[in-house]
């Protein structure tokens, strides 16, 4: 069905931030198979992923699909047999159409749409039922504009639309990243049920090592643009969560040994920042487990970094968000190296997915500080969204702001005067940072940017 064949891509090349994605890649995905993909940030998995979709071209090797060598097929064409579901539930969706205009299009795909989305009166009676199906209450508000609906229930739908048609190869691309545990739970669920069902041939990117023994058939290890692992069979069904989590301390303890201490110690650029980071984001649930306090510890000796000591359970929770944003803020202000930053980011990943029951301040707080180290690691310019500002009602209230907002001056916004306490990526993650604020009796609202 998909036949990967040694695949190479490379990013700036011929610059000092030149990056080998994918290193000579071959995966042969057989008719109704389900593999899922794992690795470390920086591993190639979500760039093997957009290889296939045709996001880019790669730079060698060659990718057949049902038959047809789409090589050098544009993604647009590529999507009359693939269907993708993203990271984002807001993305692959037009949020001011209604679910079931949202889903007539989605039953065009790869054709010619036109302007407008029609939905015949049999169309819309396929669209209630299937949408039904999902057990999420919404047959009966198909003509709500999809853009008013939680993030869970958009993934859903855009699971649904992505397998509408039965495509030859769906694609997952961490698909409840950015969802609540819950909604997460549901959209796997579905997840197993439609792909199941219809006997998609799915190829699956997480870092949830839970999701990656539950699902499927078939396990891809990924580093440094390598498959490094292909699990199937007994190997593959008698793995658990843990068994994958030593798979990857193993791999940083053999790049460990592979790297002269006095290197790693060379580049182990703000040893404080990364240990309050690392600390801060196992706060924000108030429970700190063994199994996060090992990941500390194999990144701190990865980096020649000093562990504090830490006992199971033995954290207070996270008080203030603004200020765990400043320290990234400052971290990344020394300029680290990027390897190191992407070896963060990934570290923070698998922490909070370690138990697999993210907290809700866990996901929101992986959410900005994510946004914040991609745009580092990817020489973005400033990606934020959102403002938070207290706007001050009585001149009463100006001693306790300046006091909470030391050295922030009033500003001029939108016809008054406000206090700037922060930008941010998230908006949720600006909600957080807002309600210490309010909890003080201060009006503070988010303003989009």
């Amino acid at each position: 069905m998909l036949q990967i064949s040694n695949i190479s891509k490379a990013f700036h090349i011929g610059t000092s931030n030149e990056v080998r994605a994918l290193s000579g890649v071959s995966i042969d995905l057989e008719p109704g198979s389900f593999l899922t993909i794992i690795g470390t940030n920086g591993s190639g998995k979500s760039t093997l992923l957009n290889a296939v979709a045709g996001s880019f071209r790669v730079d060698s090797g060659t990718t057949r699909l049902a038959d047809h060598d789409i090589t050098q097929w544009p993604e647009h064409r590529r999507a009359r047999l693939i269907g993708r579901v993203f990271q984002n539930p807001f993305s692959g969706t037009a949020p001011s159409m209604s679910i079931a205009e949202n889903i007539a299009l989605a039953t065009r795909r790869g054709r010619v749409r036109g302007f407008g989305a029609n939905v015949s009166p049999r169309l819309r009676d396929e669209i209630r039922d299937r949408v039904r199906s999902l057990k999420m209450g919404l047959e009966d508000r198909i003509d709500n504009p999809i853009g008013t609906l939680s993030g869970g229930q958009r993934q859903a739908l855009t699971l649904l639309m992505a397998s509408w048609l039965k495509p030859d190869l769906l694609l997952l691309d961490e698909h409840t990243a950015a969802l609540d545990p819950k909604s997460a739970d549901q959209v796997i669920q579905l997840t197993a049920e439609i792909v199941g069902r219809d006997k998609l041939t799915t190829l699956m990117v997480t870092h949830s090592m839970q999701q990656a023994v539950d699902l499927g058939d078939r396990i891809v290890m990924m580093h440094k643009g390598r498959v490094l692992h292909d699990l199937t069979g007994a190997d593959r069904d008698n793995l658990t969560a843990n068994d994958l989590l030593r798979r990857f301390e193993d791999i940083r303890r053999r790049e460990q040994l592979e790297k002269p201490a006095e290197a790693l110690l060379r580049e182990a650029r703000g040893a404080e920042q990364l240990m309050a980071i690392l600390g801060a984001v196992a706060a924000a649930d108030a429970n700190l487990d063994a199994r996060e306090i090992a990941l500390m510890k194999a990144f701190a000796d990865h980096w020649g970094l000093e562990m504090p000591d830490l006992e199971e359970g033995a954290i207070s929770a996270l008080q203030d968000f603004a200020e765990l944003r400043q320290i990234v803020q400052r971290y990344l202000a020394i300029n680290p190296s990027r390897q190191q930053a992407n070896e963060l980011l990934d570290v923070l990943q698998h922490m909070v997915h370690v138990d697999d029951s993210m907290s809700t301040e866990e996901e929101i707080v992986l959410e900005e500080i994510t946004a914040m180290i991609v745009g580092y690691v990817t020489l973005r310019s400033d990606d934020a969204r959102y403002e938070v500002v207290i706007v001050p009602q009585t001149e009463d209230q100006e001693p306790l702001i300046t006091s909470l907002l030391p050295g922030v001056s009033p500003v001029q916004k939108r016809g008054g005067m406000v206090y700037l306490v922060g930008r941010f990526n998230s908006g949720r993650f600006a909600d957080l940072v807002a309600r210490k604020y309010i909890d003080q009796g201060l009006f503070t609202t988010r303003l989009d940017l």
